[in-house]
């Protein structure tokens, strides 16, 4: 979905600014609707970019849960978080985003300063829409992006670490998401 935002001109790197309410649901509506029109073969080209993540999404089993903000760890160095930020779990990660944007550290890169803020601002229409629940594996799994930390996560998220961090930093205590378990069977 993210990939479709960014397309209509509401997400990315080059985003600098909040857009309005109205520009956000209309590039949100353009998204859904071109994504609904896509096959599973389109859909894996648009995913097979990340050959890796779209082996370690087909080869997962999935569902629809919650997970602790606590047992859960974010990407090594997400969104140009300081890497530092994110080797312990997404509430010890937030919890230093949310001193570095009041405190306007330069520490935190221009996609993070401008991603976390933009995702509170549209926190109520991002949490109902299925497209945008981030993506988690079982740790150590999937596409295995904290590997090398120290402290190892029960699960690790692989898509939606800024959207998982600005709803730990306005007090989610879970976060609802795409769960992926590796596949037992070959």
């Amino acid at each position: 979905m993210t990939h479709f935002l960014r397309k209509f001109g509401v997400a990315g790197v080059r985003s600098t600014n909040i857009p309005t309410r109205e520009k956000y649901l209309q590039a949100l509506q353009k998204a859904k609707h071109t994504i609904s029109q896509l096959s599973e073969k389109q859909l894996d080209k648009v995913v097979g970019v990340y050959k890796k993540r779209l082996r370690a999404y087909n080869k997962a089993e999935w569902y629809i849960g919650e997970v602790g903000v606590k047992e859960v760890g974010v990407w090594r160095g997400a969104g140009g978080l300081p890497m530092s930020w994110t080797h312990s779990s997404l509430f010890e990660t937030a919890k230093k985003v949310k001193e570095g944007l009041k405190t306007e550290t330069k520490e935190i890169k221009k996609r993070s300063r401008v991603a976390i803020p933009a995702i509170l601002t549209f926190k109520t229409i991002i949490k109902k829409e299925k497209y945008l629940l981030p993506i988690i594996f079982s740790g150590g799994t999937g596409t295995n992006g904290r590997r090398k930390q120290v402290a190892k996560q029960k699960f690790d998220i692989d898509d939606g670490n800024m959207r998982a961090v600005a709803f730990a930093i306005s007090g989610d205590k879970k976060i609802k998401a795409y769960i992926g378990i590796k596949s037992v069977i070959k």
